[in-house]
């Protein structure tokens, strides 16, 4: 029992190292604001909108870069802090939320900018050429925040899923001591939490995002759950051919689990995200121009 466990602590580091760097991918500009002349009310009133919108995705640049720094900080060594891990998720996930919402609120305004823009068209025909550029600028800005949203979106379920393997990193570690100190009562208690926290994260490894072999990993996290838990049954119980049995079992999830291409995963992360990224980039540099 005591090389699974410190087999599957290996695996636990590989694991975490990957899914924590590699969420953060995103990679946002700082934009400056677009100038106006003060004569032109309708247009600067809608480049003043724009600036607003800029302003705000130039804040939540700054929040997701900070703890884009605060994630690549944690220590993915023997010293690595799963709590602080899950508390600075629960940040991640909040800030997606409020990324979200304020998103929202920036289409809505950006919309009204350009509705009030075509009023009293014939009082405006003279300024055509300002006006269909404050049209250009809106559009692409607006075409970033639909990437935006989608990116702020998926982070919130992305989120989600990790926290709640971060319950599950947690579970094994208790899982780890109890058993190395043959508290076997322990261990038992610790592996029905276990198996809660490991089926809600199987139920959120499907998110937007996430690799479809975030999903398989988690079912074979079932598994091994499930060896475990009759393991411990079996070594309550006294059976020895039980333990035997299963405990072959569990070296046999371990290595299974080992097989899995974690630089893969990481590598389909940045995949899905990065073209969201892009197209956000290019369309408020448009709009910025």
């Amino acid at each position: 029992m005591t090389d699974t466990r410190r087999r599957g602590s290996g695996l636990r580091l590989v694991i975490i190292a990957i899914i924590l760097v590699a969420l953060i991918v995103i990679a946002i500009i700082g934009y400056a604001v677009v100038g106006y002349a003060a004569g032109e009310s309708r247009v600067s009133n809608a480049n003043k909108t724009l600036n607003a919108v800029i302003s705000d995705q130039n804040k939540l640049t700054t929040t997701f870069r900070e703890i884009d720094t605060r994630f690549k900080g944690l220590s993915t060594g023997s010293n690595f802090d799963a709590q602080q891990a899950k508390s600075l998720l629960g940040q991640f996930i909040a800030d997606a939320q409020d990324s979200t919402k304020t998103v929202v609120q920036d289409q809505g305004s950006l919309a009204a900018a350009s509705t009030r823009l075509d009023e009293q068209q014939w009082l405006t025909a003279i300024d055509k050429g300002h006006l269909d550029k404050a049209h250009a600028r809106i559009n692409h800005a607006l075409k970033a925040l639909a990437n935006a949203k989608i990116v702020s979106e998926d982070y919130v379920q992305d989120g989600q899923f990790l926290q709640a393997f971060m319950d599950v990193i947690l579970d094994l570690d208790k899982l780890g001591a109890t058993a190395s100190a043959s508290d076997l009562a322990g261990a038992k208690a610790v592996i029905a939490t276990l198996k809660t926290h490991v089926d809600t994260a199987t139920q959120l490894s499907t998110a937007a995002g996430l690799p479809t072999q975030m999903h398989a990993l988690m079912v074979d996290f079932q598994t091994l759950t499930a060896d475990f838990g009759k393991l411990i049954d079996a070594a309550i119980a006294g059976d020895e051919a039980g333990v035997t049995t299963y405990s072959d079992r569990l070296h046999a999830d371990v290595t299974k689990l080992g097989t899995y291409n974690f630089d893969q995963m990481g590598t389909d992360v940045t995949a899905y995200y990065q073209p969201y990224i892009d197209t956000f980039n290019s369309e408020m540099s448009a709009a910025t121009a």
